[in-house]
């Protein structure tokens, strides 16, 4: 007993040491140092983080902590709606899809936090178009195909897929990231959060549906990943200022001219209008490709 009273007060003094590096950093429950803000959206900000753990057994471990912003602290279950982001990627485990690692609610502050791996690429909205060559967006497309179809096989919506929330990896694949207001189709529980209302969506990309105000589908995640690769691969997007503008004007043969030949019916079928009419899956040829690539490995 006195051995585990001995380590616990050296962890209790090494958490107050690494709080007190920096005056700005703060700790969660006497084990997540938060440093540097990396990043903010619509909802939540992230931060570098330290766990004190790791830290004092002498563990590296790439961490981010996830915390709502301050105006919505006062929400009612927002304890709730940010557990419920850490209930649905603690359902997925893939490579082209962000760990979480840790749900908790600081007991001094009462906010609530989400521990995730720290991604080490650069985000796709910071890369210019003429950063990324066809193979590189042949690339990213075959891995955010395969994240889709496995979060859609598990019945997960995103509901929020744009260059923000996809972070381009060292190693040229992507992840995608940012479950913020995504949905678990199987869950029967509901976290309700005007997200349309706080602008926690990116309109650009959105389905036509988004934006008349309807509940996200796996049909409105199609169509946001069609946009996001139809602008890889064309240089703009399939409109000029909201997907709206489909209606009146739908796409023609023409405008898929520097789609791979492959994929263009899908983007034609992707990109339409109607949900109802919407492709419901990726492309066939990527599902025949992932198959293969499976028998590969399998035979190795």
């Amino acid at each position: 007993m006195d051995k585990k009273n001995n380590i616990l007060e050296q962890f209790a003094h090494k958490a107050f040491m690494l709080e007190n590096t920096q005056t700005k950093n703060r700790l969660f429950n006497n084990r997540y140092i938060l440093k540097d803000k990396i990043g903010e959206g619509g909802l939540c900000k992230v931060y570098d983080a330290i766990e004190t753990y790791s830290e004092y057994f002498k563990e590296d471990r790439n961490l981010v902590v996830k915390v709502p912003l301050q105006e919505l602290l006062d929400k009612k279950d927002i304890a709730a709606f940010v557990y419920s982001e850490y209930s649905i990627l603690s359902k997925v485990c893939h490579p082209n899809i962000v760990r979480v690692t840790d749900f908790g609610i600081d007991e001094s502050s009462e906010i609530p936090y989400l521990v995730m791996e720290k991604l080490d690429g650069t985000l796709l909205v910071n890369l210019s178009l003429h950063q990324i060559d066809k193979a590189m967006t042949n690339k990213l497309a075959y891995s955010l195909y395969k994240a889709l179809l496995y979060l859609h096989t598990k019945q997960i919506v995103h509901a929020d897929i744009n260059p923000t929330n996809i972070m381009v990896l060292n190693n040229g694949q992507a992840s995608l990231f940012d479950f913020g207001i995504s949905q678990d189709l199987y869950s029967q529980k509901s976290f309700h959060l005007s997200f349309s209302k706080m602008n926690a969506f990116n309109p650009i990309y959105s389905a036509p549906e988004i934006l008349e105000g309807k509940k996200p589908s796996s049909q409105t995640d199609i169509f946001s990943l069609a946009c996001v690769l139809y602008e890889l691969y064309s240089g703009k997007l399939p409109f000029i200022k909201s997907s709206l503008e489909l209606k009146a004007t739908p796409l023609k043969q023409k405008d898929f001219c520097k789609i791979p030949l492959l994929q263009r019916t899908w983007f034609r079928k992707a990109l339409v209008y109607d949900p109802n009419k919407r492709v419901k899956s990726i492309p066939l040829y990527v599902k025949l490709k992932m198959l293969f690539d499976k028998c590969i490995v399998l035979s190795h």
